[in-house]
């Protein structure tokens, strides 16, 4: 089974594929774009230092590019997938951060798990 195949959300099969080899660990990334989002999914092995993802994890990322000025303008989102929705991506952020800091709660520590779900052993249906 490919590496796509074990991940927990469909990935188009025309998505950009690059193999990263990390410090210790070796990292896959599928980026495409879809209905104006830019979509990055990343693979990795358990990462030597973690201390909370203890696993090889996925992650989902998000981000809509902003509209400078004028009439239509808007700002640039960033969105990472927890669960089955998606969050912005600054509160996954701070609860990291407040992971490393010592202080973090357990719905911080909840939530970190969820943006970061193991691979799944069978292929997503569809795929």
């Amino acid at each position: 089974m490919f590496i796509r195949q074990t991940a927990p959300w469909p990935i188009p099969p025309d998505a950009r594929q690059q193999l990263q080899i990390k410090y210790g660990y070796r990292q896959v990334k599928y980026t495409w774009q879809q209905a104006g989002w830019h979509y990055e999914a990343r693979w990795h092995e358990r990462t030597p230092a973690a201390k909370l993802i203890t696993w090889s994890s996925w992650r989902l990322d998000r981000v809509r590019p902003g509209m400078g000025y004028g009439p239509h303008a808007q700002p640039r989102l960033a969105e990472t997938r927890v669960g089955d929705r998606w969050l912005p991506l600054r509160r996954v952020r701070f609860a990291a951060a407040r992971y490393n800091h010592g202080h973090a709660t357990i719905s911080d520590i909840r939530l970190l798990r969820a943006a970061h779900p193991a691979p799944i052993d069978k292929k997503f249906p569809g795929k």
